[in-house]
């Protein structure tokens, strides 16, 4: 790269590197030319740079990517044996990007990898500094769960008890730490919003879904790692379900419980085989649950249908729940 400088202290080489992510949560890899290792895309700084205007340099140069350098997030400073230099310990500042789209690679690169979310075990090719330090900080490869992508139907309001804020904050955390992207419906009001300030302070990943009128309502989050605009409600809710691999209803009102009913119904028709969950925040569902024990009761509902139904209150036993569940057989299948 012309016109850089190599800063190297007591042979240690200090660099910006920029994990990106595409819409199914993989992360991009790069071989530069000359190398044999796959890396993260970055380099060295040039004189007078900040670390920020390094890594959005090197994407441009490299990846022909323009990122918004307000839009980086700092991970941390990472230190590894270098790739490619024997006797030389590599110093990273690596930052988190919202998802980008890469076209060919430009100057340097050799190679463009992607690494899939489930992919296990790790290619062996890999740079040290990314297999060995990156990756475990940023939770990578996530736990081996059915779910890369949490659906959330939640309430626009907060409720009158502080458990229902405490738990949604503590199940954002344990998600971000687990890798798993949350989807909801992009309000910053509410519980919804709630989420979503403390999945992207855990260092997670959160999508919104809005439709355009509440958009100009200005409801809309404008922190998110992606929001996406759609003409109505039910182009929302279609969307949320195609993003989404496992939906879960926290506490919420009238909203909430229409798109879980609608889910889990679409659940038992096999128009997808996904977990449907309730996460029964101080027993909130805890009604909801008699009532659909009595349609069972009643004749109503297939019990196989009440017991495909996850029913957890800990973050931590929804990722057990999710690693378990099978799909039950559809309803009109003969």
């Amino acid at each position: 790269m012309r016109g850089v400088v190599a800063e190297i202290i007591g042979g240690r080489v200090r660099v910006c590197a920029v994990v990106l992510r595409d819409a199914s949560g993989s992360i991009l890899t790069v071989r530069k030319q000359g190398t044999e290792r796959f890396m993260l895309p970055g380099g060295k700084p040039e004189p007078g740079e900040s670390r920020r205007e390094t890594a959005v340099r090197e994407c441009a140069e490299e990846l022909g990517v323009l990122l918004d350098p307000a839009a980086l997030r700092e991970v941390g400073v990472f230190r590894a044996p270098a790739a490619n230099e024997a006797g030389v310990e590599i110093e990273a500042t690596v930052f988190e990007y919202p998802t980008v789209q890469v076209g060919s690679p430009a100057s340097e690169i050799a190679e463009l990898r992607w690494l899939a979310v489930s992919e296990q075990p790790l290619p062996a090719d890999l740079a040290p500094l990314l297999s060995e330090r990156v990756l475990p900080a940023i939770g990578y490869p996530p736990r081996a769960l059915a779910a890369r992508w949490m659906t959330v139907f939640t309430g626009s309001a907060q409720g009158v008890d502080p458990v229902y804020s405490d738990a949604v904050v503590k199940l954002a955390g344990v998600l971000a730490a687990e890798g798993v992207g949350l989807v909801y419906g992009g309000g910053k009001v509410g519980l919804m919003g709630q989420l979503a300030d403390a999945t992207l302070a855990a260092g997670g990943r959160a999508v919104g879904v809005m439709p355009q009128a509440l958009v100009d309502g200005e409801i809309a989050h404008t922190g998110l790692t992606r929001l996406e605009v759609v003409p109505d409600m039910h182009e929302r809710k279609l969307r949320m379900a195609e993003l989404g691999d496992v939906f879960v209803a926290l506490p919420g009102g009238a909203g909430t419980l229409e798109e879980f009913f609608e889910v889990w119904t679409w659940q038992q028709l096999g128009i997808h085989a996904k977990p449907v969950a309730l996460y029964d925040v101080d027993g909130f569902w805890q009604p909801l649950l008699t009532m659909i024990d009595r349609m069972v009761d009643q004749g109503f509902l297939s019990a196989r249908y009440r017991e495909s139904l996850i029913v957890v209150r800990t973050p931590e036993d929804l990722l057990d729940a999710w690693a378990a569940w099978t799909p039950p057989v559809p309803k009109w299948t003969r």
